[in-house]
């Protein structure tokens, strides 16, 4: 699983590794999909014109499909469209996390519309309720700036110089079982 957080040398790098994510159940995407939105501030949409895609899960529950890169909702939306080509004019767009909670979430949340996280290259994915995306965003956010906190803190702290080793296969694998309740996987 990949870590938005570790240093890449590119932003392809970054990319890469998330495509390669589409291959791990809906849980442990959600949790990459939390990870990179905390670290970005941003996730992606897809967009045509003035409409955004929604789809319905096996219950009827609309659902706002978002991804945490373009090229994770590239891939995912040129596969839909080989099976489905009435996407055809849709196109990843970003959307800002701060813009989409003061203007979208609420909204949604009113109108009984989920979140899609990360869906997969078969549109597979978490669903969750945005104002629950936000508390599990805000949360990651907050527990974020409490370890750079804490490294901050030891900076003195001369043991053999290197930060202790985070696995972090095993902090998604947490994340995605706190927060995620997967459908369809």
């Amino acid at each position: 699983m990949s870590d938005p957080h570790a240093p890449h040398a590119d932003a392809a790098g970054l990319e890469q590794e998330l495509l390669e994510d589409q291959a791990l159940s809906a849980a442990e995407r959600y949790a990459a999909f939390l990870a990179a939105v905390a670290d970005s501030g941003r996730f992606w949409v897809a967009e045509s014109g003035e409409y955004l895609l929604t789809l319905f899960d096996g219950d009827g529950q609309e659902l706002l499909p978002a991804w945490p890169s373009a090229a994770t909702a590239r891939a995912a939306l040129a596969q839909a469209r080989a099976q489905s080509p009435n996407l055809a004019g849709y196109a990843p767009a970003a959307r800002e996390l701060s813009a989409w909670r003061e203007r979208a979430a609420a909204a949604m949340d009113e109108a009984g519309v989920g979140v899609g996280a990360f869906p997969d290259l078969a549109m597979q994915c978490a669903v969750v309720a945005p104002a629950q995306l936000l508390e599990h965003l805000d949360a990651l956010i907050a527990d974020a700036a409490t370890d750079a906190d804490e490294t901050d803190g030891d900076a003195g702290d001369d043991s053999a110089g290197a930060p202790a080793a985070l696995d972090l296969a095993q902090a998604q694998r947490a994340l995605a079982q706190k927060f995620a309740k997967p459908k369809g996987d």
